[in-house]
């Protein structure tokens, strides 16, 4: 959990959310409405990117400022923190690849999306090219002028965002970058789809998610972004994303914010998803991030600056304890918003695998959560963790990994064996990797050694859910607690761990 007092979390994003509250855009009526929308829309067949890209630092002021709100880091902490810099070092993830290479599109399934934001590019919104503004179902898709996207909570052409929260996911993947204002995104030539699947205060139906998922699949979006979740996931739910799996679209999740296991939280602890958990600006698991064997990799999500929907304040809806309406308001003119929770760790995942598409459009969905796990940076306890899987979003080094490089350590079991009579502690798990170097276990007093002595031959080959080495329990006199070590090395020198404290009573 952040020690900022000012810091707020978000409210539950389940798909059910209790709330005391509400705050709403005052109703348009539908038909001025739709003559807004399909104004903007005539703007945005064929547009081309409004705002220039540069390999300099982006202009945009929230990029390089700090303090904002009286905090003590910068605004966008959370971009530097995964890897985007100032590009005139060398060292910035946009360096690789900016996304402006190749549109990628997608899905943003949320509450909706502020697509008239001052901060985001018309052409960054999805276009249904085979739709006309013309109340007809031109492509015969079952969806009447679906032109950017659908309303699958009032089943309608409009998702416009009326809690913010769906937007401020949005703006993390995709805001205007180098256009001189506000925040910087991720991806410069990203395409969001947005598909409303929750009302103004986070509720919403299974039905109505599982139908967006296999919208989205069908219209060419290569990645998913839910950050929702609940405690029970309905069989549409999870045939849905096991329909996006098998269609190789990769479906990035955020792990909840309850503080407890996900194992049986939905859709977080599928296996065909990537599970994402939060940390706070000093790179530190959040305490109210969900753990649990399903979590992949962590990303920031703490005091995390996006856009901000006209007339919302999701925080006051949600009913934050100690919230003060305004509160995470940022700038002279309230467009922007800072908010707390794993919803807004699930989209820089979501930013960089869009990016990691752009460079390569071949790329799988294994070959997609395999790179941004492998190359996530170890944190919190060594090795994969419950807290925050593989460690840290690393957006650099995923963009540059070899789509077939991966590194996989883990002891799954310890357990007492008789060979020729004497007793041998066996490790049982798995030493893995692409271009297998070596492995080997080490031994530590207590559970957190500060010295460790190597206690096998070198493993030579691959193991995988087998048998990696048996101990001789001279090796575990003189302490009650003992801390095993398997360490898995490549052949390009890259290391990963896993740990198992063992204790003889």
């Amino acid at each position: 959990m952040t020690s900022n007092p000012r810091a707020f979390r978000e409210g539950a994003h389940a798909v059910c959310v209790s709330v005391p509250r509400q705050i709403r855009e005052p109703a348009l009526s539908t038909g001025l409405f739709r003559g807004v929308l399909f104004l903007a829309l005539a703007f945005l067949v064929g547009v081309s990117p409004a705002f220039s890209v540069s390999k300099s630092q982006p202009n945009d002021p929230y990029f390089s400022s700090r303090g904002s709100w009286g905090q003590p880091y910068d605004d966008q902490w959370g971009m530097k923190l995964v890897g985007f810099l100032d590009q005139a070092n060398g060292e910035s993830a946009w360096n690789v690849e900016d996304g402006s290479s190749r549109p990628v599109v997608v899905a943003i399934i949320d509450t909706g999306l502020d697509y008239f934001h001052p901060d985001l590019d018309p052409a960054t919104v999805w276009r249904n090219t085979a739709e006309q503004a013309n109340g007809i179902d031109d492509d015969g898709n079952g969806y009447v002028d679906d032109l950017i996207g659908w309303n699958f909570y009032d089943n309608d052409n409009t998702p416009w965002d009326y809690a913010g929260h769906g937007t401020h996911v949005a703006g993390i993947v995709g805001a205007a970058t180098n256009n001189g204002e506000g925040i910087a995104g991720i991806n410069r030539g990203v395409r969001i789809m947005p598909l409303k699947v929750l009302n103004f205060v986070g509720r919403g139906r299974s039905t109505g998610i599982a139908e967006a998922i296999f919208y989205a699949v069908a219209n060419g979006a290569r990645i998913i972004n839910l950050s929702l979740g609940g405690h029970h996931l309905s069989k549409t739910e999870k045939l849905a994303i096991d329909y996006a799996y098998k269609h190789d679209v990769l479906v990035v999740v955020a792990s909840g914010n309850e503080g407890v296991d996900n194992k049986d939280y939905g859709p977080a602890g599928l296996d065909s998803v990537l599970t994402v958990g939060a940390v706070d600006a000093q790179g530190n698991y959040a305490g109210f991030s969900n753990w649990g064997a399903a979590v992949d990799v962590a990303a920031p999500g703490v005091d995390i600056l996006s856009l901000r929907a006209r007339r919302t304040d999701f925080a006051l809806i949600s009913g934050q304890e100690d919230y003060k309406a305004g509160e995470g308001f940022v700038g002279k003119e309230n467009r922007y918003y800072r908010a707390t929770g794993t919803s807004f760790a699930a989209p820089f995942v979501t930013g960089v695998a869009s990016l990691l598409l752009a460079r390569n459009p071949d790329l799988g969905v294994e070959q997609l959560m395999r790179i941004i796990r492998n190359t996530a940076r170890d944190i919190d306890a060594p090795g994969i963790d419950q807290n925050t899987g593989y460690g840290l979003l690393d957006a650099r080094a995923a963009l540059l990994a070899d789509p077939g490089f991966f590194i996989d350590a883990r002891i799954s079991g310890v357990s007492v064996v008789q060979k020729k009579g004497r007793p041998w502690v066996r490790l049982t798990g798995t030493a893995d990797a692409d271009r297998f170097g070596k492995a080997w276990i080490e031994i530590g007093e207590g559970e957190n050694p500060s010295r460790w002595k190597k206690v096998s031959d070198d493993i030579g080959s691959a193991v995988r859910d087998g048998v990696l080495y048996d101990v001789n329990v001279k090796h575990l006199k003189g302490a009650k607690t003992w801390t095993l070590r398997l360490i898995m090395e490549h052949r390009n020198g890259t290391r990963r761990e896993a740990r198992f404290v063992l204790n003889l009573g």
